[in-house]
């Protein structure tokens, strides 16, 4: 190869190399504003998330309430094991403790071992996970109304009695 060819090749190399950095300095930019938005929007979900637990109710969700039909407590219940599960399987049981611990508290007398087991915090994820799916079923079918409604009590806060944590 004569020294022109050769000075032309490592000028193409060094210029693409060149730009490859430079790409990979434009890549890292991107996925540090990706990972800005997805951190600001986790935080946005959280916040939301927080205001929506809090004890109370906010004017919207008061509105809501007066403007919604009235459903029964098995269904109402229903609804919201069927939420607490997708959270649970999206964030795991540690995102639902106020829910499992009032299902704990209210299946206790008939379901004991899988009461404990769903407030085992020392246990496995695994054990929660599989006693949270038992007591989900057995809540909503072999328990009554009463009983369902006492849960939704539990959750609104609405209840006199303290929520006993079942720790094994």
């Amino acid at each position: 190869m004569d020294a022109m060819s050769e000075h032309l090749a490592r000028a193409t190399i060094e210029a693409r190399i060149a730009a490859a950095e430079a790409g990979r300095q434009g890549r890292q930019l991107e996925r540090e504003r990706r990972a800005e938005r997805r951190r600001r929007l986790r935080l946005a979900v959280t916040e939301w998330w927080q205001r929506r637990a809090a004890r109370g109710y906010d004017l919207g969700s008061l509105a809501l309430a007066v403007a919604a039909p009235e459903r029964s407590p098995s269904v109402e219940l229903a609804h919201v094991l069927d939420a607490a599960a997708h959270r649970i399987g999206e964030w795991g049981t540690g995102s639902e403790r106020r829910v499992m611990e009032a299902m704990a508290d209210v299946a206790a007398p008939t379901a004991p071992g899988a009461a404990a087991a769903l407030v085992d915090w020392d246990g496995s994820e695994a054990s929660r996970l599989r006693a949270f799916g038992l007591l989900h079923s057995h809540l909503v079918e072999a328990l009554g109304p009463h009983d369902h409604a006492h849960l939704l009590d539990l959750l609104d806060g609405r209840d006199d009695r303290e929520l006993r944590c079942h720790v094994a």
